[in-house]
């Protein structure tokens, strides 16, 4: 079977990090939305039953990706799990053209494993297994990556547990430009970073300020969904509720990110936030007339900026 496949990259919206938790992640309240770059994936895939392989045997597949070893690959661990899950053999290859940066905070090897999946999930259909429905697929996800689920169907969600408890969120497209920097952080890295900041709040102080945040979200888009507010007016709105509680510690590993991030609002970005553990920042825009100019100024300035849109669907 072949199919070609287009990953999405993500932004945090909202990112609110708790204690850590006892298997090295932490409570996390976030707020996910798709983001127009993506990364290019061309599958070429054969499944085989249960019975088909000598005892032990996993099926040969050959991850081609630059700068992600295919053994670290999280798209090719993806199959390996709808694997282990189905009994099923699925061999062929898998090749990934990056478009969202590595170790930028976007989720780019996440939303490549959720592609990986969905084309795993079509190889078995067509060789005859006994269909998995999204709840499945959802759980294989989890088993992956903590984010990988919200990639299967990449719509606006707020999220809790670890990022993989998700709720289905109404939220206007935003106008944002990227500011890529040429290091990358270690989502690892990052987190021991925080933890090493101080004290954790407790799960109680934890739960009820990620509460707190989640009927604040809830109410901007109960109002857009009313049509109570115009567009010009949500988009301040979402703005307000921006917030990442791994700035500072990202900052503190890369200080190119506080220059960066000065260099934006000195050319009138109205507001910037960091995606997920870093290294992207970007700013939310009024218009795309507005995001184009932002970029070009960023761009005269050194940085690698780009003007996109946040919005809902994948592949």
């Amino acid at each position: 079977m072949y199919l070609s496949e287009r990953a999405p990259a993500k932004l945090n919206l909202s990112l609110l990090v708790g204690p850590g938790l006892e298997h090295g992640y932490h409570e996390l309240f976030t707020v996910f939305v798709p983001v127009d770059v993506y990364d290019q994936l061309e599958f070429d895939l054969e499944a085989r039953p249960p019975g088909r392989r000598p005892a032990g045997r996993i099926g040969d597949l050959q991850v081609q990706c630059a700068g992600v070893p295919g053994h670290s690959n999280l798209a090719g661990q993806a199959l390996r799990a709808l694997e282990h899950a189905t009994g099923w053999t699925i061999e062929g290859t898998i090749a990934i053209e990056k478009g969202i940066p590595i170790g930028a905070g976007l989720g780019g090897g996440s939303s490549d494993a959720a592609a990986a999946l969905r084309a795993g999930a079509a190889a078995l259909a067509e060789a005859g297994s006994p269909a998995l429905d999204a709840a499945a697929l959802r759980a294989i996800a989890r088993t992956v990556g903590a984010d990988v689920a919200f990639f299967l169907t990449a719509r606006p969600v707020m999220a809790r547990g670890i990022g993989d408890v998700l709720q289905p969120i109404q939220l206007p497209d935003l106008y944002v430009v990227l500011v890529f920097l040429n290091e990358h952080l270690y989502t690892s890295h990052v987190y021991g970073a925080f933890d090493s900041m101080g004290p954790s709040e407790d799960s109680g102080a934890f739960e009820q300020r990620a509460t707190e945040a989640e009927a604040l979200w809830k109410g901007c888009a109960r109002d857009w969904e009313a049509g109570l507010i115009p567009e010009g007016e949500m988009v301040a709105r979402v703005a307000a509720l921006l917030q990442n509680d791994l700035e500072r510690a990202s900052l503190r590993l890369l200080p190119l990110l506080g220059e960066a991030r000065r260099v934006m609002m000195a050319e009138g970005a109205p507001v910037v936030l960091m995606s997920g553990s870093g290294s992207t920042l970007f700013a939310v825009c009024r218009s795309a007339d507005e995001a184009d100019d932002l970029a070009r100024r960023l761009a005269a300035r050194g940085l690698s900026a780009r003007p996109t849109r946040t919005g809902a669907g994948a592949g």
